[in-house]
């Protein structure tokens, strides 16, 4: 709704009445029947969106839908996901937690998600926004995947033995009898 406000430039007085028009099936009746207690007990109408936006969040989000993503952002790991993919999923339980911090604390808790071998690359630039760190850790994962085409696609400098050196002759062993014992001079021969 922000997007439409911004793109049809909504004044505050008509955000309500718009999303109220909006609202579909189930979440129309509970729209009208939400003012129609609020006017039965002389409580004044919503008339700003923020207040509509916290009463429909109270009434059509679950109660732990805020600490599951919470949870989501705190476990959240890049592991085989590209930077891409880490960085989206990222941004989007960002937004579902609105999360107020001050931008060094998110960084650090990107930086912490990311696989260790692009994160140690990463710190050791400078960044001072998320962009500009998702930036660095998308270059170093590109520079990371080239460098391992170029390893595939050397030869190997030593060839792989196909067969065993030939002063390699390995005898089958034949269980000893005393006729074919090796004569040994130290021993005693029976």
């Amino acid at each position: 709704m922000k997007r439409v406000f911004e793109y049809k430039d909504i004044p505050d007085d008509k955000k309500v009445k718009l999303v109220a028009l909006k609202l579909r099936k189930y979440a129309s009746i509970w729209w009208e029947n939400l003012v129609a207690v609020r006017v039965r007990k002389g409580k004044g109408k919503i008339r700003t969106w923020i207040k509509m936006r916290e009463k429909l969040r109270s009434n059509f989000l679950p109660s732990h839908y805020l600490q599951d993503n919470y949870l989501k952002l705190h476990r959240l790991k890049q592991g085989p996901k590209s930077v891409e993919e880490y960085t989206r999923e990222f941004e989007q339980l960002l937004l579902k937690c609105d999360l107020r911090e001050d931008d060094p604390q998110t960084l650090v808790r990107y930086l912490s998600g990311l696989n260790e071998y692009i994160a140690h690359v990463v710190e050791l630039h400078t960044y001072s926004s998320l962009d500009e760190l998702s930036s660095l850790a998308y270059k170093v994962e590109q520079q990371q995947k080239i460098k391992g085409k170029d390893l595939t696609s050397k030869p190997n400098p030593r060839p792989i033995p196909t067969q065993r050196p030939p002063y390699f002759n390995p005898r089958p062993q034949t269980a000893l009898s005393p006729q074919n014992t090796p004569y040994c001079p130290h021993q005693p021969h029976k």
